[in-house]
């Protein structure tokens, strides 16, 4: 296990009292989002789960909006966890730690699933045990609105980047045997690494083609400010924590292929933006 305030504690959980599913939702200033993210969760066409909320000693009201949730749906399975600010990490693993489900699904508070989105991926792993992680397309919303498709699963893909998002059902397991989240990725890129952690650990993970939650896009995000501020130191902790997969000359070959990726993307953007400009538009009716 990782060392730190954000250290988890057992992965044991009792299978017969316990959730199937457990939906945790950090929120540090994102009292505003809660509601939604909550709402999303009791939408869900599979209704055997718990959601656990960590009030990371957010300056808002993000307590007195769990429990207003809470009363909201006495009938529902929501808890709160308070703690002082130990950041993303921290909230994420202490609320795994409090939660009971055998299948474990972060969710920012800023962001929302959709309604089939626990249907699909508690069936995918409950039919084939060999899977361990189960991740799906996405929607932008907000300042953005497309479809996202994730990537195929790998050490070595994910060596290059990554290929899906922190808002995927694993396994209890997965997070205790990776130690859960590291707090040494304080600045973000903190799911990209445990992914990592997990395909070492010889945990696969499977894609369903299609989109099935929502990720809000804002002016500015955590995830911006690590690309924009922090993206080098990320990636150099995330080679230290991962030193069997980042060799000198692996790391090289990884550079490069991001690196054309990045351009390959920027090149089938700007096409498809070009493409979306010289469409026929339908003519506008005057009165």
């Amino acid at each position: 296990m990782h060392e730190g305030p954000s250290r988890p504690a057992s992965g044991d959980v009792d299978e017969r009292s316990g959730p199937a599913v457990s939906v945790i939702i950090p929120c540090y200033g994102q009292a505003q989002y809660l509601p939604e993210a909550v709402a999303s969760v009791v939408a869900q066409t599979f209704t055997d789960w718990e959601i656990v909320i960590v009030d990371d000693g957010s300056p808002d009201d993000t307590g007195e909006t769990a429990e207003r949730l809470m009363a909201a749906h006495p009938g529902r399975r929501i808890r709160l966890v308070r703690q002082e600010n130990h950041g993303l990490v921290g909230a994420r693993n202490n609320g795994i730690a409090a939660s009971t489900g055998r299948f474990v699904l972060p969710l920012d508070a800023d962001n929302a699933l959709l309604p089939e989105m626990l249907e699909k991926t508690v069936a995918l792993l409950e039919a084939d045990p060999s899977v361990a992680i189960a991740y799906t397309d996405y929607e932008h919303f907000g300042s953005d609105t497309r479809r996202i498709e994730t990537g195929r699963w790998g050490t070595d893909a994910l060596g290059v980047r990554n290929r899906l998002e922190a808002c995927s059902l694993f396994r209890r397991e997965v997070w205790s045997a990776v130690g859960g989240y590291n707090p040494n990725m304080r600045w973000g890129y903190e799911d990209w690494d445990f992914w990592i952690g997990a395909a070492e650990r010889g945990f696969v993970g499977r894609r369903i083609p299609e989109p099935l939650f929502r990720y809000r896009i804002k002016p500015s995000s955590m995830y911006k400010t690590a690309r924009r501020q922090h993206h080098g130191e990320l990636m150099r902790q995330i080679a230290r924590n991962h030193p069997a997969l980042f060799t000198p000359g692996r790391r090289l070959s990884y550079f490069i292929r991001r690196v054309l990726g990045a351009l390959r993307y920027r090149a089938r953007t700007r096409l498809q933006a070009f493409a979306w400009r010289i469409q026929p538009r339908r003519p506008v009716a005057r009165g």
